[in-house]
């Protein structure tokens, strides 16, 4: 068989990546859900005070991003080690800490709220007309924030906690209810952008209150607990989460500066809110990029936890694949159905004309920006090179889209503030290329160049064996190379038919027994890694979860147990992860096994 592995990647990625998408646009869909039924039914000046608050909101997200990115690379470093205090500590010191953040919040928008808003860029004296809608909203919006900041920070642990079914419903619930509110809100109480705002914070309630229903289920993995909770675990939830606060901060101030650019030389209402149309959809695909690089950011994390190299490359390549076929079909559609969308917001004719060109120009951007982030976050995930991404960042996220709004709006108004969107993404990509070029200090010549990992991580190629499994024929030549593989490299027959035999037990029984989930192949991932006498084994499978240690303890007197208890036995590290709905499998043989289950295995 040819080894085709990407059935087991394409696989958790693609599902992994459309939930991690999932939940960061749960964390953009009331402002914009809020502003189409504002725009609508409100008018689009009060449209244009929501919208101006979206660098505010931006914020608020950022603060919670930083405490999810960390804790949910820790966690997945902790799962694949089996260090599940560590991983709970990581865990819940981020739910503590966007609970700290959310009450910080709260007491800013109660006693500064002149100066929150004044750093959006209207004052109660220059925007007599913005100013007290702004504020209204955002008295309605205050009681949701501790909810939306827990909902970025739960919601990628449920997912790498197997619960993407959990979360989707409650991103339904979310939309639904956040919709169905607004509109009653509007045509029943007439309560204006505070009542559309109160609805949003309603909604996020209800999405927290269905997420923590997986955490109270038995099946969890993860659960609130202080044991663990010390400087180490808030240093590394704070490293690890560092270049997602430092992209995030910049691309807030970028906002800010737009914001002051277009008022500065918009000559009506109309362009503020195009600007503002422009910027709603921006949030929402840019959630494209930061869902798929949030899936390769955790994913990355359990490959480099156990240096699986190649397991390392098949999941980068199919990622950016992903990111830019994905992102690509997306701007396309986006492109042609401009002039509806720009309709879902106003009737306007002289609005309409100006928002489909600045939705035009986000499609246009929507490829570059989803490969640039994505590459980002696996950077990222690697826990490598974080001063190259947060390099990136300023330049992707700041100075490059600053200088090229500046340009265009100083020789083309509110139509070039729109356009510089496209201009400033193939900017950064020529900028990005560049600093790769200079941290390789040569052209790029393989795809392990592009990934910035040193020659030696994760052993040779002829200290690695990767098998394909997905039939009883594969099972056995799988066998046959592992026995062969271990004598190549010294390996004394019998430790070399033991872990022959693991192949054949374990492997057997995904591919005989797995449960095969809904439009995929049973198919599961074999590597053999041999150092210095040591052989180290992983199996990684997407069947339905299914913990082979788990099994052994409740039938460990039963027949069906008997091939897990004989791996468990001759195994001096036997260890079961389940991480994005995939089952995972360590096992480590080293010189000190136990002989005294040769006889057992020759019968």
């Amino acid at each position: 068989m040819s080894f085709r592995s990407r059935n087991v990647v394409s696989n958790m990625f693609s599902a992994v990546a459309f939930a991690m998408i999932f939940t960061q646009v749960t964390g953009v869909l009331a402002p914009i859900i809020d502003g189409i039924i504002t725009s609508r039914l409100v008018g689009y000046v009060s449209y244009s005070a929501v919208a101006l608050l979206g660098p505010f909101i931006g914020a608020v997200l950022l603060m919670a991003a930083s405490f999810a990115a960390g804790s949910q690379i820790i966690c997945s470093k902790a799962i694949g080690r089996g260090e599940r205090d560590k991983a709970n500590a990581a865990f819940t010191y981020s739910v503590l800490g966007a609970l700290f953040i959310s009450v910080f919040v709260l007491f800013a928008c109660l006693f500064f709220p002149a100066f929150l808003l004044r750093i959006c860029g209207v004052s109660v004296n220059s925007h007599q007309n913005l100013y007290p809608l702004m504020l209204r909203y955002l008295h309605g919006f205050m009681p949701g924030i501790p909810f939306m900041m827990l909902i970025q920070v739960m919601g990628p642990i449920v997912v790498l906690d197997g619960g993407r079914r959990c979360f989707n419903i409650s991103t339904i619930a979310f939309a639904v209810t956040d919709i169905a509110a607004d509109i009653v809100n509007v045509l029943v109480f007439n309560g204006g952008v505070f009542g559309i705002a109160v609805s949003s914070s309603v909604s996020f309630f209800i999405q927290f209150l269905i997420l923590m229903m997986h955490f109270v289920g038995k099946r969890s993995y993860f659960s609130l607990s202080f044991k663990g909770i010390n400087r180490a675990i808030i240093s590394e939830v704070g490293s690890a989460g560092n270049p997602t606060s430092v992209r995030k901060t910049f691309n807030i101030l970028k906002d800010l500066t737009l914001n002051r650019i277009n008022l500065y030389v918009a000559v009506s209402a109309t362009a503020i809110a195009a600007r503002g149309t422009q910027s709603d959809l921006n949030s929402l695909f840019l959630c494209l990029g930061a869902g798929i690089g949030n899936a390769l950011m955790a994913m990355t994390s359990i490959y480099y936890g156990v240096e699986d190299r190649q397991g390392l490359k098949r999941l980068f390549s199919f990622s950016m694949r992903f990111a830019f076929s994905t992102s690509f079909f997306t701007g396309l559609v986006l492109f042609i159905i401009a002039p509806l969308l720009s309709f879902s917001y106003t009737s306007d004719p002289d609005v309409i004309v100006l928002t489909v060109f600045g939705i035009r120009c986000l499609a246009l951007s929507i490829p570059l920006d989803t490969l640039a982030v994505s590459f980002q976050s696996y950077l990222q995930g690697s826990m490598r090179n974080k001063k190259l991404v947060n390099g990136m960042s300023f330049f992707e996220r700041f100075l490059i889209p600053v200088m090229s709004a500046v340009f265009m709006a100083r020789y083309f108004g509110s139509k070039g503030v729109l356009a510089s969107l496209i201009v400033s993404k193939f900017l950064q990509i020529i900028v990005m290329l560049i600093l790769i070029l200079v941290k390789n200090r040569h052209i790029p010549r393989s795809i392990y160049d592009w990934m910035l990992i040193p020659s030696t991580f994760g052993g040779s190629d002829n200290e690695n064996l990767y098998v394909g499994l997905s039939t009883m024929d594969d099972v056995v030549k799988g066998r046959d190379a592992a026995e062969q593989f271990c004598l190549n490299h010294g390996i004394e027959p019998k430790r070399a038919l033991f872990a022959a035999l693991f192949i054949e037990e374990m492997g057997g029984n995904i591919v005989k027994h797995g449960k095969r989930r809904a439009n995929s192949r049973i198919v599961a991932d074999f590597r053999m890694f041999i150092r210095d006498g040591r052989i180290s084994i992983s199996i990684q499978d997407y069947c339905k979860q299914f913990d082979p240690l788990a099994y052994f303890a409740a039938h460990k007197d039963e027949a069906g147990a008997l091939g897990i208890k004989l791996v468990k036995n001759l195994s001096s590290e036997f260890r079961y992860f389940n991480a994005f709905n995939s089952n995972n499998i360590m096992i480590v043989l080293d010189d000190s096994n136990s002989s005294s289950e040769s006889e057992e295995i020759t019968d």
